[in-house]
């Protein structure tokens, strides 16, 4: 029986696992994996005390602090939350029982649910800018969505061919302006206005079809990869009979210390409501769940 578990290895996570180590309770993490959607970014310019980082060297720092501390790890995948007496926390192997839990699973990518994208997955399909970049040297391709990761994705992508173009559902981009100026002055072709319809190919990607919401026509592209990057959705369905969830499939929290409905089940980072989905919000969220769930944890012992 552990004190604490803790669901994902993410900022969150790891924040969390190391202020509870640090109040002394027997913890647990349970993850996936370290790596998260930070360990897969790439160039970070807005944590402090960095003026610029890869996102898979930001989580090897993140992990080798959370080693320095005494808490116990499991990469299993978590499939089922219940709550009885305490918690269980199932995953694809084991179960593990917790007086409380912190859930801090994150974000996946969001699929454009369009014909070909599953066909293509692996074949030129990518959600993963800095895992499969390289492999895309001097080819053709489309990175699909206009916020920041859209556009971290195609300057990124520059690294390794002069042949980058970024479409844009709407008719404005929603990313940050330097990056915005960043993408022009490395030369992607910036396309507002456009609308993905399907992907073909044979072996491998070969074209993106794509309706232009200007002119109502269909137009297509020759491609050899299609990067998409149209956001993200929280990982909560091994929750989401337990606790609340918002419109968006988010958990609701006490914004005040991360409770949910459910007491002593706590959530912290991404996969919570809270307003923007960034690096230092999710340690900031981490770091007040661990110390909601100690102060609930005293009131079980009192």
């Amino acid at each position: 029986m552990y004190d604490l578990i803790i669901v994902g290895g993410g900022p969150a996570g790891i924040t969390a696992g190391i202020y509870a180590s640090r109040k002394r309770l027997k913890a647990l993490i349970i993850t996936k994996d370290f790596i998260g959607q930070t360990g897969v970014s790439g160039e970070i310019e807005n944590w402090p005390g960095e003026k610029s980082i890869l996102g898979p060297e930001l989580m090897a720092k993140f992990k080798d602090h959370l080693d320095e501390h005494e808490i116990e790890k499991v990469e299993e995948k978590v499939v089922l939350v219940e709550k009885e007496d305490v918690f269980t926390v199932k995953t694809e192997k084991s179960s593990y029982k917790g007086q409380a839990i912190i859930f801090a699973a994150g974000r996946k990518p969001r699929e454009m649910q369009v014909p070909g994208e599953k066909d293509f997955v692996g074949k030129g399909v990518v959600y993963c800018t800095t895992c499969d970049a390289p492999l895309f040297k001097n080819k053709r391709v489309v990175v699909v969505g206009g916020g920041n990761a859209g556009f971290e994705s195609a300057i990124e992508l520059t690294r390794y061919t002069d042949e980058v173009s970024l479409f844009e559902y709407s008719s404005s981009f929603s990313a940050d302006e330097f990056l915005q100026e960043k993408a022009k002055k490395e030369g992607v072709n910036l396309v507002r206005n456009v609308k993905a319809e399907s992907i073909e190919g044979d072996s491998f990607v070969r074209k993106i079809n794509y309706k232009n919401l200007e002119t109502n026509k269909s137009e297509s592209s020759d491609v050899e990869g299609v990067f998409v990057q149209i956001g993200s959705v929280p990982i909560t369905d091994s929750v989401k009979d337990l606790v609340e969830l918002d419109k968006g499939g988010n958990i609701v929290i006490d914004h005040r210390g991360n409770q949910t409905k459910i007491k002593g089940f706590f959530a912290a980072g991404d996969v919570t409501n809270i307003k923007s989905k960034q690096i230092v919000i999710a340690t900031g969220e981490g770091a007040k769940a661990a110390l909601s769930a100690y102060d609930y944890l005293k009131e079980l012992d009192d």
